[in-house]
This record gives C-alpha cells, structure tokens and sequence, in this order.
C-alpha cells in the first residue's frame, strides 16, 4: 500500500476475516470440540464438524503475517508504529487484570503476584501471547529482510526463500516423527519466512496464484487436503494407536497445506474489487482495531474463561452448539472492535497532550532523528 492513500479495502476485509477465524479456532479449542488423537475412538458428529471447521480456518495466522509482510516490505522502518504497537498490546496485558479483578472475576492477589505482574510488564519477552512475540520479532527483522528484498536477484531470492520453507516446512510435513528444531509455526523463523514469501509476491507477483478463481481453488482444495488427512489419521491412530504425532501436524501453521491454503485465500482477495461506499469505509474503520479483538480474548486471564462466560454450559446438540459458536464469536469481536477504537482514540488524545509537554516534545524529536536517519 502507497503512503498517503486509503487502505486497501479488500485487504481490510481479509485482516477483518482472518481474525474472526482466528476467534472460531479459540472457540473450539475452549470448547473441546476437536478430537484428541489417541483417544480410542473415531470422533462423533460435533468433532467432526470442529476438524472441518479449523481445517478451512487454520490458515488465518499464516495469512495475517502474509498481510504484514505485503505492506511493510515496501515501507521503511518505524520506530513509532513499533513503539505504538508496544504500547497497544501493554495497554491490554496491564488493564485487564485489574478490570477482572474490579469485577471478581480475578484475584487481587493473582493481580499483583510478581510472576504474573512481571509477565504482564514484558509481554513480548515472557511471551504472554505467542504470536505477539514471534510478530515483534519479526517487526525488528523487518529492515533487514527489506534490504534482502531490495538487493538480491530474483532468482536468488526465491531460492532462499525455496531453502527456508525446505527448513521449516516441507521436510516437517512429510515426517511421521517430530523434528528437534520444528516449533509447528509458532515462532518468529517461520514469520520471517512468509514475510519474505509476501515481499516477493508484492515485487514479482506470481503467474500460479494470479487470479480470484485460481487463489478461491487453492485455498478450497488445500483447506479440504487438511481435513482428509486429519480425519484419516484420527481413525488410524483411534484404531491402531499409530500416527498419533501426525494426527496434529495438519494443523500446524508451517505444514504444506497450510501455507498454500492461505495463499489461495491471500491470492483471491487479492483479486478482489470492493465498490467503494459506505461498506468500503466501514471495512477501513473496523480493521486497525482486529489486533485488538486478538490482544482482549487471548489475554492470559481471559484466553481460558470467554467462552465460558458467554455459553455458560456447551450444547451437546450440533445446531445448538453452531448457534452458541455464531453468537460467542460476534459478540467478542465486535465488543473488542469497539473496546479497541475507544483505545485508539483515547490514545490520540493523549498523544497530542504529551507532545505540548516538554518530554514529550523531545521523545517526538528524538523518533523524528531516528525515522530520518532510517
């Protein structure tokens, strides 16, 4: 995206849609509606509908870094959008507790426990939230993966790029065994990578994924390669006890399938031509604040009661369950959304009020440097 132009709206919709699946995958983690390998069975109908449903919604993570890597690849480094986003996940990581707390749903002695104050205060080092580690890690890799992009021919780059996913992904997808090195995509390595992937997508683009129909087939068929090769292994290993490790390994953000999943999907909304309106500004709206919806529902003392809180007891009848699931999903994303845009505007104005004091002024001034000498 060009500086100084309106965001992309199909892009939005697709951070908008990628992070409603990543609170559907919450969902039915919280609710135990994905089978355990090794439990001696085949899974029953709601188990089955819980692989089906993460199966096409796995690929969200891979696709919101994809997105980050899309833009930022072509921007220079910012100091103050890190130190904005520092800012954002502390504001979470800190206030949380104390509203649960003020709401007894939490302990004050829980609150201000060192250890849990401490993983509150260095959220990014304790890795409070996983993804926020390995996405801030990334961030700091970013100039030099940049300056990789600029300089580098293109065969050359794509030959990297061939290397580290032969690293981190295809050897890993085809092993019945885990390897010592793998971290299943939940590290900054593997980020690294599909910020490289979309870098290169964003200079050369790609003749193979070019095209809305050719990018809905990829996502649709990977999707649906994900849920078969689960499901049988779920039944060899309920019947056998073999293939219990492998059983997961679909649903790993670094397994084949669930890289080209969401370049299928990337690739289609890519593709994508939103008609510009009330729709597409409300798109634009909503979307700065999804990062949001993901630091409120994943905090460490919120990640395991939501849906709890909300369901109250889980239906055991399938159209229930689904309904129970709709709701649980919206009503957390949109209270987050509008919790967030409070928090963004809050920011605003505090932003201005420091910046008229003298430490701020000079905190503006020393970023103003900082971003120059970028």
């Amino acid at each position: 995206m060009v500086s100084g132009r309106k965001r992309q709206a199909n892009f939005e919709l697709l951070r908008i849609v990628a992070m409603l699946m990543v609170v559907v995958m919450h969902f039915l983690a919280q609710t135990e509606a994905l089978p355990a390998a090794g439990a001696g069975r085949f899974p029953g109908e709601r188990e089955i509908f819980g692989v089906l449903l993460e199966s096409f919604c796995i690929v969200a993570v891979n696709v919101y870094v994809l997105l980050s890597g899309y833009f930022l690849s072509e921007k220079a480094f910012s100091f103050r959008r890190l130190l904005k986003l520092l800012l954002q996940i502390l504001f979470y990581t800190l206030l949380i507790p104390v509203v649960l707390a003020l709401f007894g749903q939490l302990a004050w002695q829980e609150v201000l426990n060192p250890y849990h104050l401490w993983n509150c205060l260095f959220p990014v080092e304790s890795g409070h939230y996983w993804f926020v580690t390995a996405y801030v890690v990334m961030i700091l890799f970013s100039p030099v993966l940049n300056a990789a992009v600029r300089t580098l021919p293109r065969r050359k780059l794509k030959a990297v790029i061939l290397l580290l996913l032969v690293f981190f992904c295809f050897g890993k997808s085809l092993s019945i065994l885990p390897f010592g090195t793998d971290r299943y995509g939940y590290d900054f390595g593997w980020f690294c990578c599909l910020y490289l992937i979309a870098a290169y997508l964003r200079k050369y683009g790609s003749t193979f994924l070019y095209g809305k129909k050719r990018g809905a087939v990829l996502y649709l068929l990977s999707c649906a390669g994900v849920a078969v090769i689960s499901l049988i292994c779920l039944y060899v290993c309920g019947r056998t006890g073999a293939l219990e490790y492998y059983a997961s390994v679909p649903f790993h953000y670094n397994f084949l399938l669930c890289l080209t999943g969401a370049l299928g999907l990337f690739s289609f909304f890519a593709g994508l031509r939103l008609p510009e309106g009330a729709a597409a500004e409300a798109i634009r709206r909503i979307s700065p604040a999804v990062f949001g919806v993901y630091l409120i529902h994943e905090h460490v003392d919120v990640s395991s009661r939501w849906a709890m809180w909300i369901v109250g007891d889980v239906s055991e009848h399938f159209w229930g369950y689904l309904i129970q699931m709709t709701e649980s999903v919206l009503l957390v994303f949109l209270v987050s959304v509008c919790i967030d845009l409070l928090r963004a505007r809050l920011f605003d104005v505090v932003g201005r009020a420091l910046s008229r004091t003298g430490a701020g002024a000079r905190l503006n001034r020393l970023i103003d440097r900082l971003e120059e000498n970028d």
